[in-house]
This record gives structure tokens, C-alpha cells and sequence, in this order.
């Protein structure tokens, strides 16, 4: 994987959380081949889907308010295998709100030059939230998407 070829002493990752896929996937394998590595699933307040469902214990129907994170939003299916791979991938977790998935957007288009989407900026709004608790250990944010709809693009 090339975040353990960029970084092969990872201390964590942050990876925003919709249905579970990305994240399952990537902390599966660290789990496998860096379990020193802490897998952080980071959120919008706004739709803390999988995390109410790991909270609950089981899949449940989440209320969610809008959210410039569109691709982490919708609920889970019952019997979704990713239920259980977020269960057993995801060490800790870190909600963020509106505001923070704002400023982390303008944060890297600001210093990196780059437009993200809104989960992009989950996972960024997370780091910068807990950077503290990292300094002096590496870490990376996984970086999704570059897609906006027109509505998210206007608020940037």
C-alpha cells in the first residue's frame, strides 16, 4: 500500500467514513502488516452514520442534517459486510462539524493549491482537530476525492 511506502513507520491515519468501504479496506491491511498503526474514522456531525451503528452495536437508522461531506452520507443496509470490517479496522474516531469541513477545505486549498471534496475535508478536519496528540509521531490523511457539487463549490 502506498501510504506504508511513504511512511513506513505510520502512526495513523485518518480516513472519512460513509458506508465503510475505503476505510475497511485500508485498515484491514494495516491491520495485517502495521497494527502500530491507529486507524482514525472521522465523521461530519451531520451524518455519523457507521459511527452510531459501531456505538449501537448493531446497524441502526441514523438521522442526518446536510452536510458539504456528500459522499459520506446515506444509511447502511442490513447485513452489510462492511459493518463488521469498520468494527474490527477502526481504532478511534473523531466528529467533525460543519465549520471544521470548511476550514480544512480552504486549509488545503490555502497551502496545497488543491479543491477537495467534502469528505476529503472530514478527514483533514480531523487531523487538524486532534494535530496535537500526533506531534512528533507521522501521520497521514487520506485525501478521497476532488469531486464538488456545485452548491459545496460555492461555499468554498
Amino acid at each position: 500500500m502506498g501510504l506504508l511506502r511513504q511512511a513506513p513507520q505510520l502512526d495513523a491515519v485518518f480516513v472519512a467514513v460513509g458506508g465503510g468501504g475505503l476505510i475497511g479496506g485500508i485498515g484491514a491491511y494495516l491491520k495485517e502488516v502495521s497494527p502500530r498503526t491507529e486507524v482514525v474514522g472521522c465523521w461530519p456531525v451531520n451524518s455519523p452514520v457507521m459511527h452510531a451503528c459501531l456505538e449501537a452495536g448493531q446497524i441502526v437508522d441514523v438521522p442526518e442534517l446536510p452536510t458539504l461531506s456528500e459522499s459520506t452520507t446515506g444509511g447502511l443496509e442490513p447485513g452489510s459486510v462492511t459493518f463488521e470490517l469498520c468494527r474490527s479496522a477502526i481504532d478511534r474516531s473523531v466528529l467533525v462539524t460543519e465549520d471544521e469541513i470548511l476550514r480544512a477545505m480552504q486549509f488545503v486549498m490555502e497551502t496545497e493549491h488543491w479543491v477537495i471534496e467534502g469528505a476529503a475535508g472530514v478527514a483533514m478536519a480531523a487531523y487538524l482537530k486532534d494535530a496535537e496528540r500526533y506531534r512528533g509521531k507521522t501521520a497521514a490523511v487520506v485525501i478521497c476525492g476532488r469531486n464538488l457539487s456545485e452548491a459545496v463549490l460555492a461555499k468554498l
